[in-house]
């Protein structure tokens, strides 16, 4: 089984014996997410399912048939491709401006993270510990738990609701590396 392989449970940790190393396999080596699981992944974290016009609800986005690009911004700003050959060298895998500024400030995040009735507004709603809600933010984006740094780094007195500081929480969280790559 692959997952029980060495090569595939290695730390993307470099040390001092493979900082330099890139072709032996000391080490694993981040790898951006493509448009469909980064699009996928959004919505795992926030709980808001992205809905696709023709198509059933809760479709994934990795369940899109060849061609269906069209009419999603943010899978064809990530480069997923339009599908007209079956080589998977059509697909752009550059990392540009339009990015980073769609992470930041694009639609597909902020409505992800408006929605009311999302996983973000629950766990503000149901958990009234103000650690908890931080803790479970950190599960359901990054898949594990805060540091005792990164716990304290969150003061939910500090301005506005209890939802937005969360919501400010999973948007700073989206757009961090742990996020936005495969490790």
């Amino acid at each position: 089984n692959i997952c029980l392989s060495r090569t595939y449970q290695l730390s993307i940790n470099k040390n001092k014996w493979n900082e330099d190393d890139n072709v032996n396999f000391s080490h694993a080596l981040p790898r951006r997410l493509s448009a469909e699981q980064m699009l996928d992944a959004i919505a795992i974290a926030t709980g808001d399912r992205p809905k696709f016009k023709g198509l059933p609800a809760g479709m994934r986005p990795v369940e899109l048939p060849d061609g269906m690009v069209a009419g999603n911004d943010f899978l064809s700003l990530f480069g997923r491709p339009k599908r007209q050959s079956a080589c998977e060298c059509e697909r752009n895998s550059n990392v540009t401006l339009a990015h980073a500024l769609n992470l930041i400030n694009g639609t597909t995040i902020s409505e992800s993270l408006a929605a009311p009735t999302n996983r973000i507004a629950k766990i503000v709603e149901d958990e009234k510990d103000d650690q908890k809600v931080v803790e479970d933010i950190y599960l359901s984006v990054l898949n594990r738990p805060p540091t005792d740094k990164e716990s304290g780094a969150v003061d939910f007195s500090a301005g506005g609701s209890r939802l937005e500081v969360a919501q400010d929480l999973t948007w700073a969280l989206m757009n961090s590396p742990a996020f936005l790559f495969n490790r």
